[in-house]
């Protein structure tokens, strides 16, 4: 036996013991929310033991179906989690009261609108330097195309 027939082993007694608990979990419940969570567990296990069977057997067909496995369980937690959120509220349930912070952020709360304005040596809404050059203090004028002509001379290529 190689040593990484060895490592292949270990790794799949591990992922039996940890499926072991999570169909225990999945049983037992007590909520729906945790036996969904032991459902993606579950596929995410079933993946993993794919890929085991892949490093050991050189399977070239076992990637696309791992992927496609993953992509299944991608969409029953968006149908479950729309499942959940439509569900009935209990007859005690209670909206956060008023002043109490909410747990989500709204379209605003994660921008900060300070734009340097206590600090001098950057103001707001500059680009570039903010010191005048030698030319500006003369009243030169600044051209920097002074060497091309008005027009672009497209029309005597034509």
């Amino acid at each position: 036996m190689t040593p990484f027939e060895t490592v292949l082993i270990i790794y799949g007694v591990i992922l039996s013991l940890t499926t072991l608990t999570v169909v225990y979990r999945m049983i037992v419940g007590p909520t729906i929310l945790d036996r969904a969570v032991s459902t993606d567990s579950l596929l995410v296990l079933v993946v993993l033991g794919m890929a085991l069977y892949t490093a050991h057997a050189k399977a070239n067909w076992a990637g696309p179906a791992m992927l496609s496995m993953t992509g299944l369980a991608f969409i029953g937690t968006v149908t479950f989690a729309r499942f959940v959120a439509r569900e009935v509220r209990p007859p005690g349930y209670r909206p956060s009261r008023d002043g109490e912070p909410g747990t989500g952020t709204g379209p605003l709360d994660a921008i900060h609108f300070d734009n340097g304005d206590d600090d001098e040596r950057w103001p707001a809404n500059v680009v570039g330097p903010t010191t005048t050059s030698d030319a500006e203090e003369e009243g030169a004028e600044l051209n920097v195309h002074e060497e091309l002509p008005a027009e672009d001379g497209r029309e005597e290529q034509r």
